[in-house]
């Protein structure tokens, strides 16, 4: 499956809905959603969208999938799980401060309801859960997700479907595959993770050993995304 954008990547609610750009991520999104292997009242699916090696356009592109998401009325949360090089929250809510380190670094307590620090956004059934105001090293990182991130993602899920009750999609932006073991904890731990190759950016050489990095994890690797650009 691909998504199409141009020079000047941008978030999809800047374009006209009709735009070949706009039809690109809503035809990714409808993919991935065909890809859910229950769709009963009140699932929730989660999925993790990655790059093999740095591109300074991945998380755009994650945050138009989450955007298409919420555009065909499903309930979403975005969660930016980049814990070194964040940029979502510049674009989503520029005043957010708690986020997915704080909420580790606290850990997932029974009493710490997740479900409040989501933000809302200007777009209708989207929030947003940044990566939060500490900047971790990448040791530590690691040990947080390892630790944590399973438990985070239940009792989001949890609580989702405690007080919810409807049908919602978690979509996860992280930091690349090569650049460390946290792409890979995550992935671990979702029902769907796909691998975004952006054209002449991304070797093959890259692609294929994120992928073999990410197997080694037992990840649910659904699919490769082409970006091209």
């Amino acid at each position: 499956m691909g998504a199409q954008t141009n020079e000047q990547i941008t978030l999809l609610t800047d374009y006209d809905p009709n735009s070949n750009y706009s039809v690109a991520y809503q035809t990714l999104y409808t993919n991935i959603r065909l890809s859910w292997q229950n769709t009963m009242q009140g699932q929730i699916q989660t999925v993790l969208l990655t790059t093999p090696a740095p591109f300074s356009g991945s998380a755009i592109a994650v945050a138009n999938v989450a955007i298409a998401a919420a555009q065909n009325g499903i309930a979403t949360i975005l969660i930016d799980a980049d814990l070194h090089t964040p940029h979502l929250h510049r674009l989503l809510t520029p005043n957010e401060q708690t986020g997915l380190s704080d909420i580790l670094a606290a850990s997932t307590s029974q009493s710490q309801q997740i479900i409040s620090h989501l933000h809302k956004t200007t777009i209708p059934d989207l929030r947003f859960l940044g990566s939060g105001s500490i900047i971790q090293q990448y040791t530590e990182s690691s040990r947080l997700l390892s630790i944590h991130i399973k438990i985070f993602l239940h009792k989001l899920q949890q609580e989702l479907q405690e007080q919810e009750q409807r049908q919602h999609i978690i979509i996860i932006n992280s930091s690349p595959v090569l650049s460390g073991v946290d792409t890979s904890l995550i992935s671990a731990n979702v029902d769907q993770t796909f691998l975004l190759i952006a054209k002449d950016h991304t070797t093959g050489i890259q692609a294929k050993k994120a992928q073999e990095q990410l197997e080694r994890a037992h990840t649910q690797l659904t699919g490769l995304v082409m970006l091209d650009i």
